[in-house]
């Protein structure tokens, strides 16, 4: 009888852990307290751990909207036989609320001159739903690659997740479609926390992503 109870305490256990993962989201984003460019004249440097906390748990922020509600785009492919410039723009379709109680720095870590967060979200039920409804087979799964480089943007981590997001969607339709549209619009989410890293004075961030296109615009219609 002990064995069985034992053994009954056991899956709940399991259960209860596996609730938490379904309806719980972690990211680990990282930031240098000593930068190597774009610091503002009048900050503090090395910059103090507390502000430090502030730009993860927006970073955080960002990476979970992104994961939980994600993003329209609206893509154009760059095409030199006809003279079309490429195109990317990425809008979010909503976003977690600055400040909100559910989103939290669990830990943080410092590393040299780098401090890294574990950041946790609890979904409420409408997020779930929304999170699980990217969970199908219909909806491709697609990784992509994007760099941004240090000096030549202000939000470089920003900008090389994004050029990921459309390295992504660009690779998804390659497996597609066998011709080059005009214009594709879209949805996108990220399906987990990318990596970024510094490398050859660029940030490089590698994305995983669901895509589901909307409206894809042949050359034909032109």
């Amino acid at each position: 009888m002990r064995a069985f109870i034992a053994s009954l305490l056991l899956v709940l256990s399991c259960l209860t852990a596996f609730a938490d993962t379904t309806d719980r989201l972690f990211v680990r984003p990282w930031v240098e307290l000593e930068p190597l460019a774009r610091i503002d004249p009048g900050t503090v440097y090395p910059i103090p751990v507390a502000t430090a906390e502030k730009t993860l748990l927006e970073e955080g922020r960002r990476l979970i909207s992104g994961m939980i509600y994600g993003w329209s785009f609206t893509y154009y492919p760059g095409d030199l036989s006809r003279s079309v410039k490429e195109s990317f723009l990425l809008t979010p379709l909503a976003e977690i609320p600055w400040g909100s109680p559910r989103l939290k720095i669990i830990e943080t870590e410092q590393s040299d001159t780098r401090l890294w967060a574990r950041i946790g979200y609890t979904l409420d039920d409408t997020e779930s739903l929304r999170r699980e409804s990217w969970d199908s087979n219909t909806v491709p799964l697609a990784t992509g690659e994007g760099a941004a480089d240090l000096l030549a943007v202000a939000d470089v981590r920003n900008a090389s997740r994004e050029a990921a997001i459309k390295d992504a969607i660009r690779r998804s339709l390659d497996v597609r479609y066998a011709n080059k549209p005009r214009e594709i619009t879209g949805e996108v989410v990220l399906w987990d926390d990318p990596l970024t890293v510094v490398s050859a004075g660029s940030f490089r961030t590698t994305a995983k992503v669901k895509v589901l296109v909307r409206e894809l615009v042949p050359y034909g219609i032109y």
